[in-house]
């Protein structure tokens, strides 16, 4: 977590709300890198799984077929 400086006692509202959008900022980057991060384990992973398993998926698909 980030060090909070001090703040001062006559901030202006405009200094309220400045600080505020800014943190907001910051909280939006860190979770855009926190969204890339996870898609760049789970889609692999995906892919990987997919891969390995691609002859039994197109057999149970083939066998749900022919029962309808």
């Amino acid at each position: 977590m980030d060090a909070v400086a001090p703040i001062p006692s006559d901030m202006a509202l405009s200094g309220w709300l400045d600080r505020i959008r800014s943190h907001r900022r910051r909280e939006d980057a860190q979770t855009m890198a926190e969204y890339a991060v996870v898609l760049g384990v789970i889609v692999p992973a995906i892919v990987i799984s997919y891969a390995a398993f691609s002859d039994d998926i197109a057999r149970l698909i083939d066998s749900v077929r022919s029962l309808l």
